[in-house]
């Protein structure tokens, strides 16, 4: 009784809006369309699926293409090389931008931050679903779209990664959550990519704030769900995983639609903090 009393009291402490939530329903989605010819689309699926099918309009900026070669996976190419790459994408910081991926919002999250990162006002996240879509009439297709070259200013952002030296320093009190499957937390996934976690982390699945369909949960439902792992308002959240993709959607979670104020984002994640032989790890 006591824990959904409090549960209660969370949410009444939220009511208030803080921010604009950056998700965007299938139906503003095709409001939006038809109002603004000049907003950008953006599909980061795999160049093979989204020449099977996608949004009509929709231009094609897998995400793997924003991040650098090199042996720590995930970890993005120098700024003036993503802004050229938007840019050259037809993508101004000044467009009014929605991203989608195949339904999971992983990677559309994590292009989204991105975007963020890089000083976009503007940009939205849409849950891909074809039954949510069609009913509105959005047309899939598949047609190629190419967007007419422009420029993308970098700006200073808000949307920064903590660095590791943040997360090796991070103060007494701060809750870690590892939003990876249990058995990379464990360090025992058939792939054999994980060792096990941070020390201190605590394991969080990065579907508890997602629906079964892969949508995000209402604010009241992330509240609820942040509060069985020990998240709440006045506590400081770093949330991370193996390469960033996953814990952009529990940032997006909550940081942006439960409101929560002391959210931050260690975007290098797992791969890189394994990547200095010096870290520890545990099981």
């Amino acid at each position: 009784m006591l824990k959904k009393t409090v549960v209660i009291i969370l949410v009444m402490f939220f009511e208030q809006s803080f921010a604009e939530s950056p998700l965007i329903s299938a139906t503003d989605f095709t409001a939006e369309l038809k109002a603004s010819k000049n907003m950008v689309v953006i599909d980061v699926n795999t160049p093979d699926v989204y020449a099977k099918q996608h949004i009509q309009g929709a231009i094609n900026l897998f995400f793997k293409d924003l991040y650098k070669i090199g042996a720590v996976e995930g970890q993005l190419m120098p700024t003036e090389e993503l802004v050229n790459l938007l840019g050259n994408k037809g993508i101004s910081d000044k467009s009014k931008i929605v991203v989608y991926d195949d339904g999971s919002n992983k990677h559309n999250s994590r292009v989204w931050w991105i975007l963020k990162s890089l000083g976009a006002q503007d940009v939205y996240i849409l849950h891909f679903n074809t039954d949510e879509l069609a009913a509105t009439g959005i047309q899939l297709t598949a047609i190629p779209s190419i967007r007419k070259a422009t420029t993308f200013i970098l700006s200073e952002s808000s949307y920064t990664s903590l660095k590791m030296a943040d997360v090796q320093k991070m103060a007494e009190g701060t809750l870690l959550l590892d939003g990876r499957e249990k058995d990379e937390f464990d360090g025992v996934d058939a792939a054999r990519k994980s060792k096990g976690h941070i020390p201190g982390a605590v394991w969080m699945n990065y579907k508890e704030v997602l629906t079964a369909t892969g949508a995000y949960k209402s604010k009241e439902e992330i509240i609820a769900v942040a509060f069985k792992f020990g998240a709440t308002p006045e506590k400081r959240i770093i949330v991370y995983c193996n390469s960033g993709v996953k814990a952009s959607v529990m940032f997006v979670a909550f940081k942006e639609i439960a409101g929560f104020r002391n959210v931050q984002y260690y975007a290098g994640s797992y791969a890189e903090w394994a990547s200095i032989p010096e870290n520890p790890i545990v099981k």
